[in-house]
């Protein structure tokens, strides 16, 4: 069989952090197998599913750059990829099922069961359905139907354990008795999770189901299904859940990190890093490397290197990623990463070759997209925030007034040429070192550190260099009203 995986989201909210690591180790997967990514909407929870949930969450698997093969934009041989499309199979299957004596229907209102529920719990019994209308005669089912009572249909549980071979976590036991009887259709004609779950993932020719660890409850109902339906089940994979520092599963409350993609996404990380951070989340490459590309982790993917244990989300680490990936980017690429949310209309008006020289020039001060506006401000004609005015050699002016005019001069203007210039400058005043590009700097960008100096000259341009350096010798002290205030950069 061809590897065939799939991502199942349901379109009730956001898409978390877990459900992207699920996401991404299935189309690792499936991409290194030469398979077939599908992404099918689990949405028959019609009180909670929304389209803009849909459309949120299939976008953030976009910008992720989680392509798929088949899916409710795309279609596909095995369509239709939402499941409130699909009814009309679960009530086929649900059929065959009750004419094979493996199903029956159920008249018990959600009153009776919850009060037989908690009865049981009382009894320290297990709070399962006692099958009384498994041994409905045809007469009392036909009374029951004549007098309009709601049904159910309801799986009738065989009394055998169970035994799964995960590719995960090994063989894992389930004996008989740990569910009872449970419900294949509601009452409205809706399917529960499992039934759907396991007659969609038939027809779609799944030959793997990766997922969480939570779902692994839900394995034994779902091998029972395939045997009714006379189905062969997938080979199944469940993944260590991710956790908060508290090793609670990741969940969003106070004080703890941001759980779904886009709240990451709107705080300026980029897609790499989020790939590169979360494949490493329940998942050795083998080696020592600590960080893998998106290439480095197709070739290094394989589920016998998933481990059995959660893994922390750690948002230090996830920033360190991202700081990484914005400090190795060219400019274009930074800036496909920022557009359009995370620069200005005045760095949008700057000519685009300018633009990317500039975002390459302050790449290494950024952690994150959002540092971007600041950190362009003194070259894009913004007001922008001055650093308090560092206590100067008593040489300072004479830099500033010494490099003004010898910038006036400069026959190219160039960063080899300034370069050349401050240094000429420093050999003329015999200074060098930090009295040299301390005052220049700070003159020119209001910081005393930051980006190569020749380079954002160049790129600030001569006569706004001029301007700003003739300005250094009437600047403030520190203490003084301007000095921690913003400067216009004209």
């Amino acid at each position: 069989m061809s590897v065939r995986v799939r991502f199942a989201p349901s379109p009730t909210g956001w898409l978390h952090v877990g459900g992207a690591r699920t996401a991404l180790f299935n189309w690792l997967f499936a991409r290194q197998q030469g398979g077939a990514f599908v992404v099918r909407i689990e949405d028959t929870d019609v009180m909670r599913s929304s389209a803009d949930s849909e459309t949120g969450v299939l976008d953030d698997l976009r910008w992720l750059g989680l392509e798929w093969d088949e899916g409710p934009d795309t279609g596909g041989p095995y369509g239709p990829y939402r499941q409130s499309e699909r009814l009309d199979l679960y009530h086929a299957a649900a059929d065959r099922l009750v004419a094979a004596g493996l199903a029956y229907p159920c008249y018990c209102t959600d009153a009776e069961l919850e009060q037989r529920r908690a009865a049981a719990l009382a009894a320290g019994r297990p709070p399962q359905y006692d099958g009384r209308c498994r041994t409905l005669t045809a007469d009392e089912r036909a009374a029951r139907e004549r007098e309009g009572l709601a049904r159910s249909v309801r799986f009738t549980v065989p009394a055998s354990d169970w035994v799964l071979d995960d590719l995960v976590r090994g063989e894992v036991r389930f004996p008989a008795g740990m569910v009872g009887d449970f419900v294949l259709l509601r009452s409205n004609g809706l399917p529960t999770y499992n039934f759907a779950c396991v007659v969609d993932d038939a027809a779609m020719k799944f030959s793997h189901v990766i997922r969480a660890e939570e779902h692994l409850a839900n394995t034994p109902r779902q091998l029972m299904l395939y045997a009714a339906l006379g189905e062969r089940p997938p080979a199944f994979a469940h993944v260590p859940l991710i956790l908060n520092r508290d090793r609670s599963k990741m969940s969003k409350r106070e004080g703890e990190a941001a759980v779904a993609v886009g709240d990451w996404r709107r705080a300026g990380y980029v897609p790499e890093a989020m790939i590169g951070y979360l494949g490493l989340l329940g998942f050795h490459p083998g080696d020592e490397r600590e960080l893998l590309s998106r290439a480095e982790l197709l070739q290094a993917f394989t589920l016998d290197r998933v481990g059995k244990s959660g893994s922390v989300f750690d948002p230090d680490r996830l920033r360190w990623v991202n700081a990484h990936y914005l400090h190795h980017a060219d400019g274009a690429t930074l800036l496909g990463w920022a557009e359009p949310d995370f620069l200005t209309p005045e760095a949008m008006g700057v000519p685009r070759e300018r633009l990317q020289r500039l975002v390459e020039a302050v790449r290494g001060n950024l952690t994150t997209l959002a540092d971007l506006g600041s950190e362009l401000a003194p070259f894009t004609g913004q007001p922008f925030k001055r650093e308090p005015r560092p206590e100067f050699d008593a040489s300072a002016p004479q830099v500033a007034t010494a490099s003004a005019n010898a910038f006036e001069q400069l026959a190219e203007w160039s960063g080899d040429a300034v370069k050349s210039t401050i240094q000429q400058v420093g050999r003329d005043l015999g200074i060098r070192g930090r009295q040299l590009f301390q005052p220049i700097r700070y003159a020119v960008t209001g910081r005393t550190h930051g980006p190569e100096l020749p380079v954002i000259v160049e790129l600030l341009g001569r006569d706004e260099t001029v301007k700003r350096l003739r300005a250094l010798s009437t600047e403030p002290a520190q203490g003084d009203k301007r000095a921690n205030g913003e400067d216009s950069p004209r």
